[in-house]
């Protein structure tokens, strides 16, 4: 019973997610009756709303029929519960942080001819579902999307890294397009501003027929069709380097990156919605989480070209094992997603989720399933059972 009253307040209080027109007392209800309880809380369902928030409380009580107590003349005992939850749509403030697989994987078959149904589509449908379901009603920039697109690279946004101070130039080379990073670290997410890291140039060329142009992160972004511009954009090309999209991404939860916020909203390219972000860590009345998506597994590693990133991918791998245990030590909740990915990238996938319920191994058209259910649990998991 305090299992069915726990998911019960849960549902009845998520105020955006009753697609079916029932009041919050008619969905406790059904809840109950669902499981043969409903008698149990009829009559002991209470709803309060005001100021754009709801709280549902249920108190079902019962008698349960004893067993070995009976012996001692005790036939039943008295069983009076509790269990209440809130949301406030204006006040719980949600930041998410999609790293997204677009490594030439995600558009080209193994003989590197551009697949007739590509998985890129697949995730243009997931992406765009995934945001027209956060970002709805969202005005007030409530809920905010970080997009950490990566292949081999990832780019970060423009005139941003002369911010970082400690950062370093490779040994050797031209960094004519020197906007890309690396890092040094790998085992904590805080203080990225002064992290250790080694700015590579971007490789901008294309290993299709289609030119390439430049995706780099796009923070904070709020508006439906903003969202759905960018991931109108994404597109395929080269490697997949999973721990650097995650480490990189990781850095959009951190606020010693509010002077990079900062500069992209005084060069309009970031709301001032957004000024002060990211929020502190365990930030009061905020729920954070990132996506993290592959279809394919750590590649970027020594194969005779020096300019490729780690020696082996038990190192990437590694090395993203320990990013996704410094998230969870800041509360970051976090999705891991395989989508027709080789076995090794499922168990990196499964690794970094925060629990396997947090887990999604998907193919083909189930990738918009996987989207639509973590946008269910991110919705959920922003409320709060309070007793």
């Amino acid at each position: 019973m305090q299992g069915t009253a726990d998911r019960a307040v849960l549902a009845a209080t998520a105020m955006r997610q009753n697609s079916g027109g029932l009041t919050p007392e008619e969905i406790v209800q059904a809840y109950f009756d669902a499981e043969g309880l409903g008698d149990y809380v009829r009559g002991r369902i209470e709803v309060t709303e005001a100021g754009g928030s709801r709280t549902v409380r249920v108190t079902p009580e019962a008698r349960m029929p004893t067993i070995f107590m009976r012996l001692a003349g005790v036939q039943e005992l008295d069983m009076r519960l509790v269990s209440a939850a809130s949301e406030g749509l204006a006040e719980v403030q949600v930041e998410i942080v999609l790293v997204l697989d677009v490594s030439g994987s995600m558009l080209l078959d193994e003989f590197g001819n551009i697949m007739p149904n590509p998985r890129i589509d697949d995730l243009h449908a997931a992406a765009t579902e995934f945001v027209e379901a956060m970002l709805e009603d969202n005005d007030n920039g409530r809920v905010s999307i970080t997009f950490v697109p990566y292949s081999t690279e990832v780019i970060m946004p423009p005139g941003t890294l002369t911010y970082f101070s400690n950062l370093s130039d490779p040994a050797s080379g031209d960094l004519t397009n020197g906007f890309c990073i690396d890092f040094d670290t790998w085992d904590s997410v805080t203080n990225s501003l002064h992290t250790p890291m080694t700015r590579r140039n971007c490789d901008l060329r294309s290993n299709t027929s289609t030119l390439i142009t430049d995706m780099p992160i796009t923070p904070y972004v709020y508006e439906v069709s903003e969202a759905k511009d960018f991931i109108d954009t994404l597109w395929a090309n080269w490697g997949t380097s999973i721990d650097l999209g995650l480490r990189t991404g990781a850095m959009f939860f951190d606020p010693t990156l509010r002077p990079v916020i900062d500069h992209l909203i005084d060069n309009g390219q970031v709301s001032g919605k957004f000024r002060d972000r990211p929020l502190d860590w365990k930030a009061p009345n905020s729920y954070r989480a990132l996506v993290l998506m592959t279809d394919g597994a750590n590649c970027c590693f020594h194969v005779g070209d020096a300019a490729t990133r780690k020696p082996d991918r038990q190192t990437q791998d590694a090395d993203t094992v320990s990013v996704c245990e410094a998230l969870k030590e800041q509360e970051v909740v976090i999705y891991g997603v395989a989508f027709e990915a080789p076995q090794p990238g499922v168990d990196l996938m499964e690794a970094c989720a925060s629990s396997p319920g947090h887990f999604f191994n998907s193919s083909g058209a189930q990738l918009v399933a996987a989207f639509r259910n973590i946008a269910t649990h991110i919705q959920t998991g922003a409320l709060r059972l309070t007793q």
